[in-house]
């Protein structure tokens, strides 16, 4: 089966999550690693969510490396595709699901170098790979689970350093600098979920009390929702200086001022144009975003309580014990509560050898992008290796264009087949480099 074949069965397994449904695409995995000579586990979690593993065996006095990907995608509204979201369909040059970028072709381009590797005889290091359940909901029922379970299965024992990683988080990207960017994620902001409860009087919509929930909640959202103070992240700090050596003119300016120790101050000046560009700016300060609010249930009845939910994304260095004793101090003037639900984070991944490796792999990509460590706003099943001390990175060798960029977990998801044949070949090189 080659990886275009093996990409198109796997797209058409529905494995949208809620429920997920991963053990169908586990199992096509499964036969297509043990066809090529690894060996292979299918781990379920407590409430039965299939995790691939697929092992080739190799020295274990050095660190293992990991392939980490997920089989599960998000929800679609199949009206509004062009196309079958689970047919895996080949047309204009494209092949088309829900998952064809998050991240069914990553894991398959993950699995096609594992079996590149195996033809090759014994690797010089363990060769993992983990194709986790549940990403898309947390985690909980994937790595987490399995990192409780099995650590050992995914690299992680007494007496041996910890494993190298490599996950999603970084696709490549164009329209920033003359030539496209080539991230290689080494760490990811971490996600607080907090939620707000508001107190008031019920009264009847003709006769409204002074003191209600609804204008609460609203007034603590508006001092809280939105951007925090920006500022330059170590790791961001040194995108900019290598970006500051590709670029001219007005913009070379402001990369290396942003690279400048005074970048933090810069930022700030610079806020406006630089919320204009898009996501740069979420890698440049804490976000704090509501995401749902409930209140009320009929239309002249005031109620006495409302409730919302806020997504706060915040830079590694946050102090998120402080940020949360500022958020109660600011809402308990609105007769607001808050109440922390969950906290996902990880430190920062430093270089090791696998990123020499991208690095040099990166270079030689179509159009020799330029190559940076970022740190990326999404949250991604790396942060559970990292936590646990492995050194781990977000590497997709694909460049995606706006266009592209906004197919994932949305409308009309897809791939280009000559993209993806050039991914599986580079996804190929790094993983024989790095384990011979």
């Amino acid at each position: 089966m080659t990886p275009i074949e093996l990409l198109q069965e796997l797209l058409r397994i529905d494995t949208t999550n809620p429920p997920g449904n991963e053990e169908p695409a586990a199992e096509l995995l499964r036969g297509f690693l043990a066809d090529a000579g690894a060996e292979t586990h299918v781990h379920k979690s407590g409430s039965g969510r299939a995790n691939l593993l697929a092992r080739l065996p190799g020295p274990t006095d050095v660190p293992a490396l990991v392939l980490v990907s997920h089989s599960d995608v998000v929800a679609v509204e199949p009206d509004q595709w062009s196309r079958d979201p689970f047919g895996g369909e080949i047309s204009d040059g494209c092949l088309w699901g829900r998952g064809a970028l998050d991240m069914k072709s990553i894991t398959v381009m993950h699995a096609a170098a594992l079996a590149a590797v195996a033809s090759g005889g014994e690797p010089t290091r363990e060769l993992i790979m983990a194709c986790f359940a549940d990403e898309e909901a947390g985690g909980r029922e994937g790595a987490e689970a399995v990192l409780r379970d099995a650590p050992a299965a995914i690299g992680f024992a007494d007496h041996r350093p910890p494993p190298e990683a490599l996950g999603e988080g970084g696709f490549g990207l164009s329209g920033i600098v003359d030539r496209p960017l080539m991230p290689i994620v080494v760490g990811e902001k971490s996600a607080l979920w907090l939620e707000l409860h508001a107190q008031g009087d019920p009264g009847h919509g003709a006769l409204p009390p002074e003191r209600q929930a609804n204008i609460n909640l609203a007034r603590a959202l508006t001092r809280v929702a939105g951007f925090g103070t920006p500022r330059v992240h170590p790791v961001m700090r040194k995108q900019f200086s290598i970006l500051a050596e590709d670029a001219s003119g007005t913009q070379g300016a402001v990369f290396k001022a942003l690279a400048s120790e005074g970048g933090s101050r810069v930022a700030r000046l610079l806020k406006r144009p630089l919320r204009a560009r898009g996501a740069i700016a979420t890698l440049l300060s804490d976000t704090i975003t509501p995401t749902k609010i409930e209140a009320g249930y009929k239309h002249n009845v005031v109620p006495g309580y409302a409730s919302a939910s806020l997504d706060c994304r915040l830079l590694p260095d946050t102090d998120v014990d402080a940020l949360v004793a500022r958020l109660q101090k600011t809402c308990r003037n609105y007769e607001v509560e808050v109440r922390e639900h969950a906290r996902h984070g990880g430190p920062v991944s430093a270089r090791s050898p696998l990123f020499e490796t991208l690095e040099g792999v990166s270079r030689d990509l179509l159009e020799a992008p330029v190559v940076v460590p970022s740190l990326t706003a999404g949250m991604t099943d790396l942060r559970y290796l990292r936590a646990a001390g492995a050194s781990a990175y977000g590497w997709v060798p694909l460049v995606l264009d706006r266009e592209s960029l906004a197919t994932i977990h949305g409308h009309d998801e897809r791939i280009k087949l000559d993209d993806f044949t050039r991914a599986v070949r580079a996804m190929t090189a790094v993983v024989r480099s790095a384990c011979s």
